[in-house]
């Protein structure tokens, strides 16, 4: 309302301006601009962004649950479309694959949100005490989120490469392997390999929003905990943590919703594979709609995919107790 205000206030100065000038003509812009009320003028300044949520969110959204109720066919380049009802959800329940694809994305998501945020807390809470190491961490930490998701995924292709790999090697000299790995063509290693490459590139936003929010922390509340005795470990579950609860929530949330979209790392890497032990709910269904062009399919795939983000959020909101 202020920017609507000051909006207001500039062409005020205007309409005394041309009164000076006498120009001041019944019924212009700025007699209506005069008549608009507070709220009224709140929505035309937000009209343009309504407008461009309404069609770059709202509409593709509604067109793919239309579409998840139907049987697309392209038929003399044309698409048609067959409503079908619940037919194709109850088909994702009937794939033999789903079960697997569904515990894939579970412990993909689960172990990639918990990873990312216990490993961030901790370069936040060395750079926030300045201990050792505080000043390299601080020079350092944001390298990997600076990189394209495109970048990052031929980057750890090459790395974990079983003819040429640095990681292979490394791991050959510390003496933790004997021969150089397949990692991403191994059933038992792809999955964790492709987790570690994108835990990587993960952590430094993260952490860079929780070092924000625990420096809005006023510091004579670690002053008054020191006067009492408290320590680090006092003051992290007594001052920090209640704190930035609500930046923790959002961030639960933001990474939830952003690791079950990964789809660029897991496609580059091992497009699901090997046998589909790296296959999630994304790559399944961008798998069904664009290689065997079932539209219908996919487009349930992918409100699955919403449900259980709902299902995620509900399950933090309940966990941390945030309201709103």
């Amino acid at each position: 309302m202020e920017k609507a205000n000051r909006f207001l206030m500039i062409f005020g100065r205007g309409r005394e301006q041309e009164k000076k000038e006498g120009g001041l003509r019944k019924g212009g812009l700025l007699d209506r601009l005069d008549r608009l009320s507070d709220t009224s003028t709140a929505y035309l300044y937000l009209m343009p962004t309504m407008t461009l949520i309404l069609l770059t969110v709202i509409v593709p959204m509604l067109y793919a649950l239309f579409i998840s109720f139907s049987k697309v066919a392209f038929t003399q380049g044309s698409m048609t479309y067959d409503f079908v009802g619940l037919s194709n959800y109850m088909q994702l329940l009937r794939d033999a694959r789903f079960p697997d694809v569904l515990s894939n994305t579970v412990f993909f998501t689960v172990t990639k949100v918990v990873a990312t945020l216990a490993i961030a807390f901790g370069i936040s809470l060395t750079i926030y005490f300045g201990v050792w190491g505080a000043g390299f961490f601080k020079r350092i930490f944001l390298i990997p989120w600076a990189l394209s998701n495109v970048v990052n995924s031929l980057m750890w292709q090459w790395m974990y490469s079983g003819d040429y790999g640095i990681f292979n090697e490394v791991l050959l000299r510390l003496g933790f392997i004997d021969e150089y790995q397949m990692w991403l063509v191994n059933v038992h290693t792809a999955m964790s390999a492709v987790l570690f490459a994108d835990i990587w590139k993960s952590v430094p936003y993260v952490a860079l929003l929780l070092l924000a929010a625990m420096q809005s922390i006023p510091r004579e509340l670690h002053e008054a905990s020191k006067v009492d005795g408290g320590g680090p470990i006092t003051a992290f579950y007594h001052i920090i943590l209640p704190h930035i609860k609500p930046v923790i929530m959002v961030l639960l949330v933001i990474e939830t919703m952003w690791t079950l979209r990964v789809f660029d790392l897991i496609w580059l890497l091992t497009k699901g594979g090997p046998q589909d032990s790296t296959m999630t709910l994304n790559v399944f269904a961008y798998e069904q709609a664009f290689r065997n062009f079932d539209l219908g399919y996919g487009a349930a795939i992918s409100y699955c995919i919403t449900i259980l983000t709902l299902i995620f959020t509900f399950f933090y909101m309940k966990t941390l107790k945030v309201e709103n």
